[in-house]
């Protein structure tokens, strides 16, 4: 039912349009009548309507000057004008303002339906497109958060929202009742929070990228919780960061969390809100960076980043089981770098990380699961299918290269083989190429002295500006910066 407010300073007027029309079988509610401008106002600041019918002339406030203030105040809706007469000048304003109809009274009946009939259709027209546009919106920050997303892609999505985003950005997902999520959904609404998977709410879970600092989006929360009722809820909250292609790596947090929460209950503590980064405080600890010394792939400075984090979680005296949910969740990003640790290898180390006891005993384990990682230099996790793509990969990584010419060699189904790598590796197969062309690329840097130029090329990027947003992505550092730094000494894991 689309919302009708009506306007009229005569009682009589306004009984006799509640009763003029079947309005509900037309697709309408009459869900406020005014006898002024100002209580109409007054509504419309509380209430969103879709049609507005009101007289012309009343006390204080015309009905043109009622529908100027609200397209000010920013409220949108389509409008019938109401008047004793046919007067040009009102005619002329009202045209200027968008008013569907001008209608003299006494009122027709069947003007007035007919153009009842007309304002329905275009509403039915709207919701159409909206919801089609919402169904385009909510694909593309799915597409974001698992990084299958462009940088055009990107700019499409800024302009499908309401304002244009420039971050930070904090992914969050909420699970809980219907009724709280709905509530979760129109407190992040109402701050204009607009990039937002409503559609699974249904589902009990609502993701939300937030656009704004750390701290705001942490104040922010903190008055939520007082509109939410019962416990029947819980927010995860992942890494802030400022480049939007860094977001699937805080989005990957936020999954980690929840794959604990299935399996391994006792790594985390029981509270409705869950921050990725574990912490009594408000520090962040340094996943994203942790992210990106793996892939620069320096034994040094993993262990650096390694340092840094169990040097915060000492300096903020973490309680046991949130160190022992930090080294669970860098011990998932180790392995899915590392495909030379087995699946008994990963039961075996997350045994050890929910006996652990000591920070100091935790950071010692790392220090074993990375040699353990340089003594076994061969893939042994993958099956048999997903090994023969890799080496597809590893062999024809500067070739223009796509998973449907493996899946035609390999005589499979793209989606199937798709699917099976995403799996296996955990990777999509475009991210795993990336990250195969950025490591040769990285050999390139360090054993030649070949140009940006020749190497972005020799490694299957035709666009060298491309090449060096994508270096920098998942190393953090330049091509050049990772030349300076590391080609006086570098050892690989």
């Amino acid at each position: 039912m689309y919302k009708v407010l009506l306007v009229d300073d005569e009682y009589m007027i306004l009984e006799g349009l509640k009763y003029i029309l079947p309005w509900q079988e037309l697709g309408f509610d009459i869900v406020q009548t005014a006898k002024s401008a100002k209580e109409a106002l007054a509504y419309l600041s509380q209430h969103p309507i879709d049609l507005l019918i009101t007289d012309i002339t009343m006390p204080e406030m015309s009905g043109i000057e009622l529908v100027e203030n609200a397209q000010q105040q920013g409220h949108r809706f389509f409008t019938i004008i109401l008047s004793g007469y046919q007067e040009f000048e009102y005619v002329k304003k009202g045209i200027a303002l968008g008013v569907k109809n001008y209608l003299v009274k006494p009122v027709d009946k069947e003007e007035l339906k007919t153009t009842l009939l007309q304002i329905r259709q275009e509403l039915d027209e709207q919701a159409a497109w909206q919801k089609q546009q919402k169904i385009f919106q909510e694909t593309a920050v799915l597409r974001w958060v698992h990084d299958e997303m462009n940088e055009a892609e990107f700019h499409t999505l800024q302009n499908q929202v309401a304002q244009r985003v420039t971050g930070p950005f904090t992914p969050l997902v909420a699970q809980g009742s219907f009724e709280n999520l709905q509530k979760i959904q129109n407190y992040f609404d109402a701050r204009r929070q607009m990039l937002s998977i409503t559609s699974h709410i249904s589902e009990n879970s609502y993701l939300l990228i937030y656009e704004g600092s750390h701290r705001q989006l942490l104040l922010d929360i903190h008055h939520l919780e007082e509109k939410l009722t019962s416990t029947s809820w819980q927010l995860i909250i992942g890494e802030t960061v400022t480049e939007w292609e860094t977001l699937y790596t805080s989005y990957e947090k936020i999954k980690q969390i929840q794959s604990l929460q299935e399996f391994y209950p006792d790594l985390l503590p029981v509270k409705n809100i869950l921050k990725v980064e574990m912490s009594a405080k408000e520090e962040e600890l340094p996943f994203l960076s942790f992210n990106k010394a793996l892939m620069i792939g320096d034994m040094a400075t993993i262990r650096q980043e390694l340092d840094q984090v169990f040097d915060e979680l000492l300096k903020i005296q973490a309680r046991p089981e949130h160190v022992r949910t930090v080294s669970f969740l860098l011990f998932i990003d180790l392995y899915r770098y590392a495909p030379v640790l087995t699946p008994e290898d990963y039961e075996r180390i997350v045994a050890k990380i929910r006996k652990s006891e000591t920070i100091l005993e935790l950071r010692r384990l790392f220090d074993q699961i990375l040699e353990v990682i340089k003594e076994q230099p061969q893939n042994k996790r993958y099956s048999d299918t997903i090994q023969k793509v890799v080496s597809i990969i590893h062999k024809q990584s500067g070739e223009d290269l796509s998973l449907k010419t493996i899946a035609e060699e390999l005589h499979l189904s793209v989606v199937y083989l798709g699917q099976l790598f995403k799996k296996e590796t955990d990777l999509s197969f475009n991210q795993y190429l990336n990250q195969v062309r950025i490591k040769k690329a990285q050999e390139m840097l360090l054993e030649t002295q070949q140009t940006i130029n020749e190497i972005s090329e020799a490694v299957g990027y035709n666009n060298t500006n491309y090449f060096s947003k994508m270096f920098k992505k998942l190393n953090g550092l330049t091509p050049k910066e990772f030349r300076d730094i590391y080609e006086k000494g570098y050892e690989g894991i």
